[in-house]
């Protein structure tokens, strides 16, 4: 497979050479955690090396275009539902994902119920868990989002569904390289 040779920054140059270079074994449990996906992984680690962060990003984008439906779908079930992790029965939730929902934690009881009603509608509908890129949208706006998305088609969801996980994983990976941590 060609890899794109675009020069990287100082910075990122320690970085990216750790991912390239960590032993398969110790970096495919972190990317399955990272993007919910095996096959994701996989894919990523055989992609390697990755000389520049935007490379990287390109790789990841490619392989979620290239995976089935189905792929993509177990992929969203492994992310927990937005807010899981707040209030009194909370479900347990990964670092990654309570940094990234943090609004949707913060919100007031109304906000809350309409955010796990709507992701129940959601889910009756379509079939499949609402995904959003939570990470700068604050409650109200993933509301609005939810919202949005129980109104369109089934092909248009799926297709909002994969933009949003593959903004989800370029985030962690970022973070990975910049902290070596999800």
């Amino acid at each position: 497979m060609p890899q794109n040779t675009t020069a990287t920054t100082a910075t990122d140059a320690p970085a990216l050479r750790g991912f390239d270079t960590v032993p398969a074994d110790d970096l495919l449990p972190i990317l399955t955690e990272l993007s919910g996906s095996a096959g994701w992984a996989q894919a990523m680690l055989e992609g390697r090396p990755y000389r520049s962060r935007e490379s990287l990003h390109a790789a990841a984008r490619r392989v979620l275009a290239e995976q089935s439906d189905a792929e993509v779908l177990a992929a969203v079930d492994a992310h927990p539902p937005i807010g899981a992790g707040a209030g009194a029965a909370a479900e347990p939730v990964g670092d990654a994902s309570a940094r990234e929902q943090s609004a949707a934690a913060t919100a007031d009881a109304e906000l809350a119920r309409r955010l796990s009603e709507g992701q129940r509608r959601h889910a009756e509908h379509f079939g499949h868990a609402f995904l959003v890129c939570a990470t700068g949208m604050s409650a109200q706006e993933i509301a609005g989002e939810l919202d949005r998305r129980i109104a369109l088609g089934a092909a248009e969801e799926l297709a909002c569904t994969r933009e949003h996980l593959a903004r989800i994983n370029a985030l962690r990976l970022d973070r990975l390289l910049d902290t070596g941590a999800l």
